[in-house]
């Protein structure tokens, strides 16, 4: 498995290329820039096979319509963030998108526990509400790609629940920032409750 990252649009937004032994790849979030993310794909020799979103909010669908059609893929994501990608009044009263956003049909709607396979790949998702209703972490292998932020009680629990729900170590690529571990924020979380900071 190989895992490509872009930093993109006005927002710094994590745009994952996640690609197989054979080279078949999923695109998780297509934030912005879509020449920069099918120029990515062709210079990597990959073929693209789905088009995986976390949630529905703005800075990370901004290149999902001019990607989609140019590789002719299937979008997934949530059932509960599904409206958001037909939403054009709702994704372009940001101040920055530049140019409008056009609602994108998903093609698959997933439900937590669902699983796409995708050569040796087995990508599942865990409902992660507290970002928007519908956020979903995509987990394959050891790693979580998920996002920070949102309301603070729901997203709280959402951590907890992954936390407690998968057992080992992850590497977790966040929509935002740097990419960290779930052991560290394990042990954050646990430094934060002995300290209270």
């Amino acid at each position: 498995m190989n895992i490509t990252k872009l930093v993109l649009g006005a927002c710094n937004t994590n745009v994952y290329i996640v690609s197989s032994n054979k080279k078949n790849a999923i695109l998780i979030d297509p934030a912005d820039n879509a020449a920069e993310i099918i120029k990515t794909i062709e210079e990597n020799g990959l073929c693209l096979k789905y088009i995986f979103i976390t949630h529905g909010h703005t800075d990370h669908i901004l290149a999902l319509k001019e990607v989609k059609e140019y590789f002719n893929v299937p979008v997934i994501i949530s059932k509960i963030d599904a409206g958001r990608l037909e939403d054009e009044e709702l994704i372009n009263e940001r101040p920055y998108v530049k140019i409008p956003y056009k609602a994108v049909k998903a093609d698959i709607l997933i439900c937590e526990d669902d699983i796409i396979n995708l050569d040796e790949l087995s990508f599942s998702f865990l409902g992660m509400p507290g970002h928007t209703d519908g956020s979903m972490a995509i987990i394959v292998n050891d790693n979580i790609f998920s996002l920070p932020g949102g309301n603070e009680k729901l997203l709280i629990s959402s951590i907890e629940k992954m936390m407690n729900t998968l057992i080992g170590d992850y590497k977790i690529y966040p929509g935002h920032r740097q990419e960290t571990s779930l052991d560290y924020e394990r042990k954050c979380r646990l430094s934060t409750v002995i300290t209270g900071y």
